[in-house]
């Protein structure tokens, strides 16, 4: 999650105070800000969700570079796919509720999924494997960052697995809501009153 060849860089690497929307595992605020924007809705992307309030309710946001935060991992590659595809639908939810909180940045997952497949695909249709050299190319440049930075083989062939599934658990995630929910899109006062 932290290479630049994946989404490294996307979130919280900035400066700017008006591009950086915390989380709750690195997120502090007074009881005040709280229950001035009403705390956590119980919804996915409920730290996205509050965030987002606390801004627009025109608090100041600072990001402490030199703050530890000390987050868990995921333990299994199944419980992070689960958590990488809620957070792909939880980017559509959260565009619901706040409409431009949507960015281009944010269908680069979705877009790399079905890049992947559709040269996949063209590469077994048309029996021809120069499809498949963007694809190589790619996990070829996420093996080599990893074994540069880790020095190690197998450290590097668990980044491209991982990698892949954040990108295409995200992306399929975010499709998936899109597709179900198109039809029941909802304002923020139909959904929260």
């Amino acid at each position: 999650m932290t290479s630049m060849m994946t989404t490294g860089g996307i979130r919280g690497g900035t400066n700017h105070p008006e591009k950086f929307f915390p989380r709750s595992f690195n997120m502090g605020f007074s009881v005040q800000v709280f229950n001035n924007v009403g705390g956590f809705r119980n919804m996915i992307g409920e730290d996205s969700d509050l965030s987002i309030r606390i801004k627009n309710a025109g608090y100041r946001v600072t990001l402490l570079r030199e703050a530890f935060v000390y987050h868990k991992r995921k333990l299994n590659l199944r419980s992070f796919l689960k958590q990488v595809t809620t957070f792909g639908r939880a980017r559509i939810l959260l565009s619901r509720l706040h409409p431009r909180s949507l960015k281009p940045i944010h269908l680069f997952p979705a877009c790399f999924a079905l890049g992947n497949i559709v040269l996949m695909l063209l590469g077994i249709f048309f029996l021809n494997m120069w499809f498949l050299l963007p694809i190589g190319s790619y996990v070829f440049s996420l093996f080599f960052e990893s074994f540069v930075k880790n020095r190690s083989a197998s450290i590097a062939l668990m980044s491209v697995a991982t990698s892949y599934i954040q990108l295409f658990g995200y992306g399929f995630g975010l499709i998936s809501e899109w597709i179900t929910k198109k039809s029941l899109i909802k304002t923020q006062e139909e959904l929260y009153g």
